[in-house]
């Protein structure tokens, strides 16, 4: 009979506060060890249970034995005589436990309750770990470059280790060692060596929670995003509307001279972003959408296959079409065809009809004369 309470008891409270594994759990594995030096000390063939009083910390050992008439196997068996001296009221056929002194292993005891603790510790911080990390998917958080691996990109999350694999990771982005950046947290691995959180940089909702980080109106739910399309590394549209009329949505996203855009510019490393407000009317979100692109007219073609051409001075046409990763992003936010046409000059605007005319007029006067 041995009390543990003075090398373990008293830091059960402090391992069920911090590692959230509760005291019971924990005497259970101390019994158990208990129980596995005991059978090595006795031998396999003795049926042997432990018990740890929960407040006194006592720990009692006893080999379990059946009582019968004449022994055969004193390992597993004990005479109704020698039972009669431990329990009086003891039966033929009953079991009866034996209390032994556990002195004798509880050494061997203590080291195997200290790996099964520790080894509960781990498997509870990972848990533990795990669930934080859970409850944070989809969320920004802070990390540290810790390492590169091939295309890989590790990270320091505190508590864990974070992946930024190829397929999440801005392909114009570049980081070094040490660096501070934010990252998404899109997923939680269990895997051999532990947890691995996979992060992102690439998702779009990275944006959108950048967003929610330094604008306080988009937190609040003042200013609302109602759509995000992005073209990683190159340039991102957000479309943004104001749930309070007294409040510019564009306007409270940029702030007073850019300082509140910039914070969300620095961090994606200088990809442009166009702050698109939100319209009802299609012809005006279309060229709205195309911003930083001044149209000069929008015409709507078909809405029933939602087509529309938006005309452009040549100059500017000219430099839309060279690079179509803004046309495209304006595609997609508004879910039209858009066609860019140059604007012609009066002459070339005139119809064919009119041009006849001119020409009928013409060939009239010289007849004239």
């Amino acid at each position: 009979m041995v009390e543990v309470k003075s090398s373990i008891l008293p830091a059960l409270e402090q391992i069920e506060q911090q590692y959230k594994i509760k005291k019971e759990e924990v005497i259970k594995s101390i019994e158990d060890a208990i129980t596995f030096a005991a059978t090595k000390f006795f031998s396999s063939q003795h049926k042997i249970v432990t018990e740890i009083d929960i407040n006194t910390a006592e720990s009692k050992t006893y080999l379990i034995k059946k009582v019968v008439e004449k022994v055969k196997n004193d390992a597993v068996e004990i005479s109704i005589e020698e039972a009669k001296k431990i329990s009086p009221n003891v039966a033929v056929g009953e079991e009866i436990k034996i209390l032994v002194d556990n002195e004798a292993f509880t050494r061997i005891a203590a080291q195997a309750a200290k790996r099964v603790i520790l080894q509960k510790i781990r498997e509870s911080s990972r848990k533990n770990i795990m669930e934080e990390f859970k409850s944070l998917i989809g969320q920004i958080v802070p990390a540290t470059v810790y390492n590169i691996k091939g295309k890989a990109i590790i990270v320091d999350l505190g508590k864990a280790e974070g992946l930024l694999p190829q397929r999440e990771q801005v392909f114009k982005e570049k980081f070094k060692i040490g660096q501070h950046l934010k990252v998404l947290i899109k997923n939680v691995e269990k895997t051999k060596n532990g947890i691995t959180v996979i992060v992102s940089r690439f998702d779009k909702e990275f944006i959108k929670k950048l967003f929610e980080t330094e604008i306080p109106e988009v937190k609040e739910g003042i200013v609302e995003i109602v759509n995000i399309v992005r073209a990683a590394g190159y340039r991102t549209k957000v479309v943004v509307k104001s749930n309070n009329p007294k409040i510019d949505p564009v306007g409270a996203c940029v702030g007073v001279r850019g300082t509140r855009i910039k914070p969300i510019i620095d961090e994606l490393q200088g990809e442009r972003i166009d702050l698109i407000p939100y319209c009802s009317e299609i012809s005006k979100f279309i060229e709205f959408s195309l911003s930083p692109i001044k149209p000069d007219k929008v015409e709507i073609v078909d809405e029933q296959q939602k087509t529309a051409k938006v005309y452009l001075q040549q100059k500017l046409y000219d430099s839309a079409v060279k690079n179509n990763i803004n046309l495209n992003l304006a595609k997609e936010l508004t879910g039209w065809n858009i066609i860019l046409e140059p604007l012609k000059s009066d002459t070339e605007n005139l119809s064919q009809q009119e041009l006849s005319q001119q020409k009928i007029e013409t060939h009239n006067n010289y007849e004239e004369k």
